[in-house]
């Protein structure tokens, strides 16, 4: 795996092919496992002929070493955001998949989907019916005769082809004794043999039903797609701001050694007033710029906190290394940042008595892609795309539906009943039976077929808007990842000009500090350099945190399944692969955001929702509209 070092933060780079299961973190397992996703890689992505096979890029914010080895907060190498539970990237995706509110709603929306199979197949499934019946009567003068008793039952079934078939069967007696019982049964058939014939027709539900399932499946995991994202972009953000924030803190250490310089030299004649009035201004400029850094981190942590469903009052720490722009340096010891335009990287040199020291450090490495080969994959992992295919075949089979509908309704109907009378229908025959059957053709010819050619001429219409559709999503796509190169190419050429700016900058400041000392120049020019390098700082960091968060966009763009939900359709909707790290067993996990109090409100049957509580006034009066100058009321 290639490494690239981020200002911000590691980067890694992964290369393109199947998710493989040791690769993933628990599948198969944890809280919200699915049990029936299948083992086996997901399918490839096709072999590219590019010479540098593309690479896709992963935001990794971790620190350098693990929390319990790595420096201590405030270190030369790790800057902290303070005390607080310690979260990883990795920590904080699969805390999310497992506790985002928003994912949790998308995974109810992909089981019903799965609802929607089912009820899709019922219409196949038997139907049965019974009944129990008394009928009586009486006269003026006589009581009430034996009546009579009827017990009946059938069952109904429908086949795709459009065959419609009923079994009924009842008895009636008047007394218990068989002598007087009556029944019969009988077998009705319907078999459309123009409209509604077939398979196109009697299957499209399901059919229907079963595409949209797949596409609530790529739903899913377009939702888990954009929740990665989310949380790397959150992550980034914390980042940002905790760097940003030591260059705050580095800033004010540097104003005030400034200003008690300048205060002693005040003292000692050698300036004037005005040049420490300067300088306490910069510290104190200084110091709103740390309450501001302070503001953006807990509002970054706030975001973060949200996505994983964790309480806004809890401390998380998050640690990031320190950015070495080189202006420490020791005795006879340059440092000195460099960009090279070809490889698109900046560096950090280390020279000593103008000879190298060391490798240089990489600030900066930009990732070079093959555009047709991104724009290849985005096209055939695109969930969005996908799913606008699978809407178009859904309305060809909605316009199949209704081209039939343009047919005539000719069925062929048949009809056997065998009725009996002075025996039960358990019985034997008493030669009394009665066996009848019918067969025969039925049409129905409306006039026109108005109503079935307008909902004909509605679904092409549909169909061929969902060409249109479809069409727009791969415009779009291509879009996407065309703006996508393009910011990546400006924030690389960016990123190359802010290494060159931080260090004329560095240079800047140290020539108006030097040139101060020996009173060439005032404390003004002193101060601007120095605010000039700090913008330039952030300018770089935050360049840097864009270039980052844009890799990651554009892993989103591209579109390749997270291999986390079982996109076949063959296992129970609402499934995600996910399994929390082994540490958070030892430690426990963040507090939970509290669940929203009960109150009366939640419950349908309170004293306020009684019908028995609406107002009703009991003297009612007509509302009469007068002029405002009269202030008298009307009955």
């Amino acid at each position: 795996m290639l490494c690239l070092f981020s200002l911000a933060l590691p980067l890694r780079l992964c290369l393109p092919g199947p998710v493989r299961a040791e690769e993933q973190p628990g599948k198969g397992e944890g809280l919200f496992a699915n049990p029936d996703a299948p083992s086996d890689d997901p399918a490839p992505v096709p072999a590219s002929d590019n010479a540098n096979d593309i690479r896709r890029a992963l935001l990794v914010a971790d620190p350098p070493a693990p929390p319990d080895k790595a420096g201590k907060p405030g270190s030369e190498n790790v800057a902290s955001a303070g005390a607080g539970y310690y979260l990883s990237l990795d920590e904080a995706i699969e805390l999310a998949i497992q506790k985002n509110l928003d994912l949790q709603q998308s995974r109810i929306s992909d089981r019903l989907s799965d609802i929607s199979v089912r009820e899709a197949w019922a219409q196949y499934y038997p139907e049965f019916n019974a009944g129990f019946n008394h009928a009586n009567s009486t006269t003026p003068g006589k009581g009430a005769g034996l009546g009579s008793t009827t017990v009946s039952g059938g069952v109904s079934q429908s086949s795709p082809w459009g065959t419609q078939l009923d079994f009924s069967l009842s008895e009636t007696r008047q007394k218990l004794d068989t002598e007087t019982a009556s029944g019969q049964w009988g077998l009705n058939l319907r078999q459309p043999l123009w409209k509604g014939r077939g398979t196109d027709v009697g299957l499209a539900g399901i059919r229907t039903a079963r595409i949209q399932r797949l596409a609530a499946r790529g739903q899913l995991d377009l939702a888990t797609q954009n929740l990665i994202f989310n949380v790397r972009s959150d992550y980034a953000s914390i980042i940002q701001a905790i760097q940003n924030r030591e260059v705050s803190r580095q800033a004010i250490r540097s104003a005030k050694a400034f200003l008690d310089l300048t205060d002693a030299r005040y003292k000692a004649g050698q300036v004037t007033q005005l040049e420490v009035f300067n300088a306490e201004v910069q510290l104190r400029g200084r110091e709103l710029d740390l309450l501001s850094n302070d503001r953006t981190l807990e509002s970054a942590f706030d975001s973060l906190k949200q996505r994983l469903d964790i309480d806004l009052a809890e401390n998380l720490r998050v640690d990031a290394p320190i950015v070495d722009f080189g202006e420490k340096a020791e005795p006879d010891t340059s440092k000195v940042i460099s960009s090279d335009e070809t490889t698109g990287t900046v560096y950090l040199k280390t020279t000593k008595d103008n000879k190298p020291l060391g490798e240089p450090v990489v600030l900066f490495q930009a990732t070079h892609f093959d555009e047709s080969v991104i724009l290849k994959e985005a096209l055939d992992n695109r969930i969005d795309l996908l799913n606008a295919r699978r809407a178009l075949a859904v309305q060809k089979l909605q316009t199949l539906l209704n081209k039939d509908g343009l047919g005539h309704q000719i069925d062929l109907v048949a009809s056997y009943s065998r009725a009996n009378t002075g025996r039960s229908l358990l019985e034997g025959d008493n030669g009394r039976e009665v066996n009848s059957w019918t067969a025969g053709i039925s049409a129905t010819f409306p006039w026109g077929k108005i109503r079935d050619r307008a909902a004909y001429e509605r679904a092409l219409l549909a169909l061929e808007n969902a060409e249109i559709d479809l069409k727009q999503a791969r415009i779009a796509v291509q879009a996407q990842v065309r703006d996508a190169m393009r910011t990546l190419r400006e924030f690389e050429k960016s990123m190359l000009i802010e290494g060159q700016r931080v260090e004329q900058a560095k240079r800047s400041a140290a020539a108006a500090q030097i040139s101060f000392d020996r009173g060439l120049k005032d404390s003004f020019n002193v101060i601007q350099a120095e605010d000039a390098l700090l913008q330039a700082k952030r300018d770089f960091i935050g360049r840097k945190l864009a270039y980052v968060v844009q890799l990651a966009a554009l892993e989103k763009i591209v579109g390749k399944p997270t291999g986390r939900v079982d996109l076949s359709g063959l296992s129970v909707g609402g499934l995600i692969d996910s399994k929390l790290p082994e540490e958070f067993k030892t430690r426990g996990l963040p507090k939970p955001a509290p669940e929203p109090e009960p109150r009366p409100e939640d419950d349908p049957f309170n004293r306020s929702r009684a019908y028995r509580k609406d107002y009703s006034p009991e003297h009612p009066r007509a509302i009469i509209l007068h002029d405002k100058a009269d202030d008298t009321d009307t009955d």
